[in-house]
């Protein structure tokens, strides 16, 4: 109505008033958010994840959902840069995807489903692009080129690494699925001895999402940390307030995020087999394998040659944004624009590779001294018999987090009918076997229920005459040109 115009180039040249563009880019964002699966409106991804095929699964996460941040980027940096961006929207957004970035891993650990695991890891994940997306639009407020490319430079790295390796992780899980026929976690085990090829890529996998280096995850994770630091130079208070509050949120985020992918990897792959199908479980056809493997090689070659594209993605936010160029890499290192810090993916490679020897070494010298007669067994099960329900959890490993953060996974105190001497009954927290947010619980539950309630109140109105619906018609159509001509 503004432009007269539904094209993109006419929406650009408009100068809106401050309410109405922050109307139009609050509705954008909270509906491409939805899209992309941020915090609160997520409900809709760890549902459909588990539905959906494994291949499928890949697409939605790797490439659905980012549309949902192509939008917020296209309509706040784009669309309604003629406008002004004011500062807090980008604080919005960082506020938001923080958020997003925590829950989202702290829901992904209490999770025993594969892939309602891998679910909630995409909406940790699209919290930490939208956390530098914020950083992005907070530099466009400030006319700051440094800030602005260096954080959109995270978000669409990040973007790009998330596809891979959040696609190989689905790819893994479904063909875990395929030869045990179960998404509980509980009831793999020994996997990495049956399903080497298998377990081999989702190792990278796993290091990749946890940002270890010198893998991709950790290259764009690096440069939404760099883009967080340099917020220390901005003079705003609630910047300077807002940029400690986000590392320390990511930093927990980075944490919980290697734990949660112990976890998965060692419960799935490591310990004793938990089911018969485990016990029994092949590797995959070399057609899922190849699949695989190339996600896996994408993963180290990204990260190898980041001193290569990070500059070509620094194009791409130098146009988006119309703000001049800034260095991102020189040689084979990473520098973040004029930041006094770098770092050399491929001397961290060789580092790592140079890392085992000493405890290659030490093997070698223990090997020397050890005895001459071995026995191998069982493990040690304190005089009794071995049994693999004795073998780590999923659940034990997240017990202690559900009990500090009792109040997001909703966990009930039961009774322990064992008798102890000097308490007495004992109480003992229930071990949740799924987890259901409490947002879903307090805010979309009630609104269903409630659109429930309505579609039943006005059904009548749908009674299968004909000419009813005809006057319906009519009726909309008057009230439509009522509308515009007032």
């Amino acid at each position: 109505r503004e432009s007269g115009s539904l094209d993109f180039a006419s929406f650009r040249t408009l100068s809106l008033s401050p309410g109405l563009a922050s109307a139009v880019f609050l509705m954008a964002f909270f509906g491409f958010g939805a899209k992309a699966g941020m915090m609160p409106l997520h409900s809709w991804l760890p549902r459909a994840h588990p539905a959906a095929p494994s291949h499928a699964s890949a697409l939605m996460s790797g490439v659905m959902v980012k549309i949902g941040i192509f939008g917020i980027l296209k309509v706040a940096m784009d669309l309604l840069a003629q406008t002004g961006l004011p500062l807090w929207w980008g604080i919005l957004v960082m506020a938001i995807g923080a958020i997003s970035a925590l829950l989202g891993v702290l829901y992904a650990l209490a999770e025993q489903d594969i892939k309602r695991l891998l679910a909630w890891s995409t909406v940790e994940n699209v919290g930490i692009i939208l956390l530098a997306v914020g950083v992005a639009m907070v530099g466009l407020s400030l006319h700051d080129p440094l800030l602005t490319v260096v954080g959109l430079l995270g978000a669409l790295f990040h973007l790009l690494n998330h596809a891979l390796f959040k696609g190989l992780l689905f790819l893994g899980a479904g063909a875990i699925i395929s030869r045990l026929h179960t998404h509980d976690m509980e009831k793999m085990g020994a996997l990495a001895k049956r399903m080497p090829w298998t377990a081999a890529a989702c190792l990278i996998g796993c290091l990749a999402i946890s940002a270890i280096p010198p893998l991709n995850g950790f290259i764009s994770e690096w440069y939404t940390w760099q883009s967080l630091f340099s917020l220390s130079r901005v003079e705003a208070v609630a910047l300077q307030l807002a940029g400690p509050i986000a590392m320390v949120m990511l930093a927990v985020t980075g944490g919980l995020a290697v734990m949660c992918f112990v976890k998965m990897y060692g419960i799935t792959f490591c310990g004793a087999p938990r089911s018969t199908h485990a016990e029994e479980a092949q590797e995959v056809p070399n057609t899922m394998i190849v699949a695989m493997l190339l996600l896996a090689a994408l993963c180290v070659f990204i990260a190898l040659s980041a001193s290569w594209l990070a500059p070509k993605i620094m194009h791409i936010a130098h146009a988006f944004t119309n703000t001049p160029p800034v260095t991102v890499a020189s040689g084979i290192a990473l520098v973040p624009g004029t930041f006094h810090t770098r770092v050399t993916p491929s001397l961290l490679l060789l580092l790592l590779l140079a890392m085992p020897l000493l405890p290659g070494l030490y093997w070698l010298w223990c090997r020397s001294r050890r005895a001459a007669f071995r026995r191998t067994g069982d493990a040690w099960a304190c005089g009794y018999g071995w049994d693999n329900a004795m073998a780590p959890s999923g659940n034990g490993v997240m017990q202690p987090l559900r009990v500090v953060f009792c109040a997001l996974f909703r966990l009930r105190q039961q009774l322990d009918p064992t008798l102890r001497l000097n308490k007495g009954l004992a109480h003992v927290t229930a071990r949740a076997q799924s987890t259901e947010p409490f947002w879903d619980e307090r805010v979309i539950r009630p609104i269903v229920s409630a659109t429930q309630r309505l579609a039943k109140e006005i059904q009548h109105l749908q009674s299968g005459d004909f000419r009813l619906y005809c006057l319906y018609v009519v009726a909309a159509l008057v009230v439509l040109l009522i509308a515009i001509a007032v």
